[in-house]
């Protein structure tokens, strides 16, 4: 039997997960508030190199318990040097950490104008049951219970967004990738994905500091 898993949404798209007593980090960027208080993380995952998923004074706070363990695409590798973390360049494929399966697909961020430089996006399939697509809509390799799904971004109409969720066809939808979203835009978006998205799919929005567990 699967292990419960514990989501913590911190903001933007930057969430807790917790699963077989693992504490996993995604997305640690400067859209979200002080990780400060957050405690013991056994690694930090991130998608990709933009600063709204990776801030250096955020890791800086995650490293009160000593070295920290971070992964995500090469590029991120030079963003970090300066610190005293261990990082791990990822590859798409299957890896292990800290006992929870990964299987990390390769694509890019989704294009912001033609001609703008994007970087290397890492999506993750978490304990073969979450899915944390970064800023791409590309899809899991395999079947998904809970998406992380992007809600806004000026990379992404909303239309876009409810196509990518109907794609995938999670049991559970949690709206991340939002702090660009003024409060009635936010309740417009998620009522947008909750009306739209494929039949059997439950929209669970989380403000920041909430937990669900599945």
């Amino acid at each position: 039997m699967a292990n419960d898993i514990s989501l913590t949404f911190l903001g933007h798209s930057c969430l807790l997960v917790e699963t077989g007593g693992a504490r996993l980090l995604l997305d640690p960027g400067n859209l979200t508030a002080g990780l400060d208080e957050l405690g013991r993380v056994d690694a930090v995952l991130v998608t990709h190199a933009h600063p709204d998923h990776l801030d250096l004074d955020q890791l800086r706070r995650l490293m009160v318990g000593g070295t920290l363990e971070v992964y995500g695409p090469a590029d991120v590798g030079g963003q970090v040097a300066a610190l005293d973390i261990a990082f791990t360049a990822v590859e798409a494929g299957a890896f292990n950490v800290a006992g929870v399966d990964i299987v990390a697909t390769q694509s890019t961020h989704e294009t912001l104008y033609p001609g703008f430089p994007l970087p290397a996006n890492l999506g993750y399939e978490i304990g073969g049951r979450v899915f944390a697509p970064g800023d791409a809509l590309s899809a899991p390799t395999q079947q998904i219970e809970v998406l992380l799904a992007p809600l806004a971004g000026p990379w992404m109409k909303p239309s876009e967004g409810i196509d990518f969720v109907r794609t995938v066809e999670p049991s559970v939808v949690v709206p991340i990738h939002d702090a660009g979203l003024a409060p009635a835009h936010r309740g417009l978006h998620r009522t947008l994905f909750a009306n739209f998205g494929p039949q059997g799919s439950v929209l669970t929005p989380l403000d920041p500091g909430e937990s669900t567990t599945l």
